[in-house]
């Protein structure tokens, strides 16, 4: 029902944009507004677009005015730096820097196709814009090619960040960044980057204002129990790291590539939420959640055990937990009887909090270190991560044919 509704009220929304041209046609007059020409419709050809952006004037307005305030909220008139990927026309771009005394930072995927809106807002903004070639959301991608040949192509990717490397516990977030996402492959980036502390996460905590497609942004907020079909591993470890929250919805017409639904059949799962798709896109904030790294809780020696824990344990939401942690440490069943948990509690009952306090008990029991569970992580990191001591060319190469499929699942698998 609720997906029901928003899509009924996505559909009401794009009507108010055409009621509302009179009100921003003072605005509208002072960008330069694409239309869907043959330089564009190449987009159209592209299944699975690894960019996506706004190319209506209204809605980028509505987007950039809705950012600000969040922003403004915060920061109040401090200069800050905003990192936007795969503007396309800039229209976002252009609003927030007339709006505010921002900087911004872009990366642009198809620099050739969108040359000339970015070179016209360098040339009316001058230093307050950087502009940089490359998919900032292919962070993940150039973070594997390093591992396969000890490269350093994402430092040099983010070299034109200004921000220093900053404590993950600090105050105020340290990136702030927007981005259309095509798909969830740079969310689950968000997680491996945080787990093994490494490319974005460094920098610090990120705050980021990101466009979801519906399926995408139900699977990352989703809640056990109402949500049993969507909670996954992903979901779990996600919401462990961020806090997520909708903004607002907007039509699905206003961005480029146009979606292509994949199935028509009636059978296919997650019928709703794939139609949904097709509707709107949610502007969702997600913000790395303060107080998840620190003495009381993670630390950086407990991140690969804490991801690995919650990976083995939730392959299937039905699994037990007091079965399930006696394989690791015979009778220490009582121990979690204790706190409330009974024989036939799941892994798919508990949300993210609760699954981060079992897992802090778990490893506070005296018969951890002696357990099977640390050398069983090793392993399954090993299969992750292509060891460094191999350095003979062919031998990367056929590491890089037996681990990609691993390593990739990261970021493409379908049901965690």
């Amino acid at each position: 029902m609720n997906l029901k509704k928003n899509v009924w009220i996505s559909s009401r929304s794009f009507f108010k944009w055409t009621w509302r041209k009179r009100y921003y046609s003072s605005t509208a007059t002072t960008l330069k507004v694409p239309n869907i020409n043959d330089n564009l419709s190449s987009f159209k050809k592209l299944k699975y677009p690894e960019s996506m952006f706004v190319y209506c004037n209204d809605v980028a307005k509505d987007i950039s005015d809705t950012v600000s305030e969040h922003l403004t909220k915060k920061y109040g008139n401090k200069k800050i730096e905003i990192i936007e990927a795969n503007p396309g026309p800039c229209l976002i771009t252009q609003h927030l820097l007339e709006k505010t005394n921002y900087n911004i930072c872009v990366y642009e995927n198809n620099y050739n196709v969108f040359k000339e809106f970015l070179m016209a807002v360098e040339s009316k903004y001058g230093n307050r814009i950087k502009i940089n070639h490359g998919n900032f959301l292919l962070l993940w991608k150039f973070g594997f090619q390093d591992r396969m040949d000890r490269g350093d192509r994402v430092s040099k990717f983010l070299s034109s960040i200004d921000t220093p490397q900053q404590p993950w516990n600090q105050e105020n977030p340290s990136l702030k960044i927007i981005a259309s996402l095509p798909n969830k492959k740079f969310m689950n980036y968000l997680i491996y980057s945080f787990i093994f502390q490494t490319g974005l996460m460094v920098y610090g905590r990120p705050e980021f204002y990101l466009l979801l497609s519906p399926s995408v942004f139900k699977r990352y907020s989703c809640k056990p129990i109402i949500d049993k079909k969507y909670y996954k591993t992903q979901t779990i470890l996600f919401q462990s790291i961020f806090d997520i929250e909708s903004l607002k919805t907007y039509p699905r017409k206003a961005f480029y590539p146009p979606h292509i639904s994949k199935s028509a059949s009636k059978n296919v799962r997650f019928k709703e939420l794939k139609e949904a798709d097709d509707k709107y896109m949610v502007l969702a904030k997600v913000v790395g959640r303060r107080e998840v790294l620190n003495p009381e809780c993670l630390t950086e020696d407990l991140l690969k055990p804490y991801w690995y824990f919650v990976k083995h344990h939730t392959l299937s939401r039905k699994n037990f937990v007091i079965p399930m942690l006696e394989q690791w440490i015979p009778g220490c069943g009582p121990y979690f009887i204790a706190q409330g948990y009974t024989i036939f509690t799941q892994f798919g009952d508990l949300t993210p909090p609760q699954i981060l306090q079992l897992f802090l008990k778990f490893i506070s029991l005296p018969e951890f270190n002696d357990s099977p569970f640390l050398n069983s992580m090793e392993s399954r990191i090993v299969k992750l991560l292509p060891s460094l001591q191999i350095t003979p060319e062919d031998s990367i190469i056929e590491q890089s044919e037996n681990n990609s499929s691993i390593d990739f699942e990261e970021y493409n698998n379908k049901d965690n």
